[in-house]
């Protein structure tokens, strides 16, 4: 553990050793961990356990963790040799049957690949990725009934660009796309260059060098158009930081549902709410 480059998630492996040192603990205090947990637990009236989830771009395998730990059945998906480094030693320790990690790039996600989840987390993903809306279109076909997405938007115009955290800089002019008869609006955001080792670029796009940032309206959009008739923003999680999240990081999480007559997969056909 010493050796590796933990980032992201400061996860306990025993009372003593944790994954990052002096930084809070992810599963006692990530708020975003704590909202998506009483998403679900509303959404499926918590009972959680044999639900089939999967986590993409999972990182360091923090969320899949804890909702393995609750009796989910959890696949994790992450590209990058080093994370995934982290991952098995995740999944070694906690020794759980029904946590799997794959190292795979998120574009390969669909359900004749995988399969079909009850719930897909998309957390810090979308707005690395260069066709966005063709990709919520496929975790829609993998998705029986909830959809969560924490994600960037883009400044619709430029007094909100102007607003925005200067790390965030590398964002491109207004352009629109078409989309199935659909156009959408975004901005180009500049990961790195042709010179860079992507697989050290541990907080990047993967196989893209730009990816497309979606307005707020576009997300929301191509959310609803992929195939979600029910689409929340939620703001449990950041009432106390409202300002900086949606304006100066112009971020957001919300939760698209499908709600049409679903059944549950793994323990059994029964519904979903």
């Amino acid at each position: 553990m010493a050796a590796q480059q933990w980032t992201a998630h400061n996860l306990r492996f025993t009372p003593a050793v944790t994954s990052l040192p002096g930084r809070p603990d992810f599963m006692e205090t990530d708020l975003r961990l704590r909202a998506i947990l009483r998403a679900l637990s509303f959404v499926y009236r918590g009972r959680l356990a044999g639900l089939r989830a999967a986590d993409l771009g999972c990182l360091e395998g923090g969320y899949a963790l804890a909702l393995a730990q609750r009796g989910v059945d959890v696949v994790g998906v992450e590209a990058r040799e080093k994370n995934f480094e982290k991952l098995r030693l995740v999944k070694e320790h906690f020794a759980l049957p029904n946590l799997a990690f794959r190292r795979d790039d998120v574009k390969n996600f669909t359900g004749e690949n995988y399969g079909t989840f009850n719930v897909v987390l998309a957390l810090g993903i979308l707005y690395h990725l260069d066709n966005p809306v063709a990709w919520l279109r496929q975790l829609a076909e993998a998705t029986e009934e909830v959809l969560v997405v924490e994600s960037h938007f883009a400044p619709p115009d430029e007094s909100s660009l102007a607003r925005l955290d200067p790390s965030l800089k590398y964002l491109g002019p207004i352009e629109q796309i078409a989309d199935k008869g659909t156009v959408y609006t975004g901005r180009w955001f500049f990961e790195y260059g042709p010179e860079a080792d992507r697989e050290s670029q541990l907080w990047a796009s993967y196989s893209n060098r730009s990816s497309f940032w979606l307005t707020k309206e576009s997300l929301l959009k191509a959310v609803v158009r992929a195939g979600f008739d029910l689409v929340l923003e939620q703001h449990d999680y950041s009432v106390d930081s409202y300002e900086l999240l949606h304006t100066t990081r112009a971020r957001g999480m919300y939760l698209a549902l499908k709600t049409g007559p679903t059944k549950r997969t793994g323990s059994g056909a029964r519904t979903a709410r």
